[in-house]
């Protein structure tokens, strides 16, 4: 497949090139495109799952910075927008490989008095024991295989079903994967209650939901989240598209206007789509984000930029559905630049701030990819 070279970190499929001058609106996903959630969503992640091993089975271990690289290869995988589900499947994972017998303490856990116990476990470069390594690595190689195609949660516990029983540890991932509990919405099940307050923080479980948190009283990670692209960009933006700028994300609407702080005034927040603020809460890829969001815009050609795999499957399921639409492919993900290439995205930047130099189609050369 072919692409045009607009300079260093730019790469457009030549089909789409003069297409993209036909764009009214440019909509953008929000972690790794707009705001870095390296140290918020994946910290979460490690911290929760920590938590789960210790509190319910006195599994004592660290989850590192290497289990990034596993949430990084299951964003490529399209089913894996939730933070819920990489959570469950990493905390099963880990428990499936424990070979020695597992006895659990409770079905629930009582308030965590320090965090920063948890904070320190997690803030370390490699994880340990051996059977979290261990886990890790299955996930690594089961991603490996299924690189590049559509996998949800259930198609991976499907996996640790089969391996589980070969190793005589089926109940034990069963009985755990009960009591995470359904995978809904805060307030569903342990999973689910545990992880956004170790993410919003005290101030945000009760913005968000109007209750005290049951388990974690503390700042919240979301405090580290960091903004990814600049005002100017997005003020070149906002005038070089004639419908304007919006967010259709997985997010909420009000951890994303803290994330963004003053930046988030540059977007239309009416037409914006905030899934987790949903009650059906549909997910990406499912079409009807993007869709919904292009309509409040009245815009009838519209560019998303996301970072995973489900953000260009959540165009291509629009493009089925009737929507006149772009994906640009923002390489913050490790594992990105060769699925979005053989998935002929439209257009693949390094950086979310080189987007207004991609608009106004700065001449380069040719050169086949």
């Amino acid at each position: 497949m072919d692409y045009r070279l607009l300079g260093e970190g730019i790469m457009v499929n030549q089909r789409s090139y003069d297409k993209l001058a036909e764009v009214e609106a440019i909509i953008f996903d929000c972690d790794g495109t707009l705001i870095d959630s390296t140290e918020s969503y994946y910290l979460a992640d490690r911290i929760v799952a920590c938590i789960i091993l210790e509190k319910l089975y006195g599994l004592r271990c660290s989850l590192g910075r290497d289990v990034n690289d596993v949430l990084a290869r299951l964003e490529m995988l399209g089913g894996f927008n939730n933070d819920w589900n990489k959570t469950s499947l990493i905390t099963q994972a880990i428990i499936m490989e424990v070979d020695e017998p597992v006895e659990r303490i409770t079905d629930d856990i009582t308030e965590i008095d320090d965090m920063n116990v948890y904070l320190g476990k997690c803030m370390v470069e490699v994880s340990s024991p051996g059977y979290v390594l261990d886990g890790l690595r299955w996930l690594s190689d089961k991603t490996s295989q299924a690189y590049g195609g559509l996998m949800w949660l259930r198609d991976f516990e499907e996996l640790i079903d089969a391996e589980a029983e070969m190793l005589g540890r089926l109940m034990r991932v069963r009985e755990l994967r009960s009591i995470l509990g359904p995978l809904t919405r805060y307030g569903s099940g342990l999973l689910t209650t545990l992880y956004d307050e170790v993410y919003l923080g005290i101030d945000g479980v009760k913005e968000r939901y109007g209750v005290e948190p049951r388990y974690v009283s503390w700042e919240g990670l979301l405090e580290r989240e960091k903004p990814l692209i600049t005002e100017d960009v997005l003020e070149r933006l906002g005038e070089g598209v004639p419908r304007g700028i919006a967010i259709a994300t997985g997010r909420g609407r009000w951890e994303t206007e803290k994330g963004l702080g003053g930046l988030i005034n540059y977007f239309n927040l009416e037409a914006s789509i905030f899934a987790a603020e949903a009650p059906d809460r549909f997910e990406k890829p499912d079409s009807r984000i993007l869709i919904e969001c292009s309509r409040k815009l009245g815009a009838e050609k519209i560019m998303y930029v996301g970072n995973s795999l489900e953000d260009l499957l959540l165009v291509e399921n629009a493009k089925k559905n009737g929507l006149n639409a772009f994906f640009t492919g923002v390489l913050t993900n490790p594992y990105a630049l060769e699925v979005f290439i053989r998935k002929g995205a439209d257009a693949i930047i390094d950086n979310v701030n080189l987007l207004p130099r991609l608009m106004e189609r700065e001449e380069a050369f040719w050169k086949p990819f």
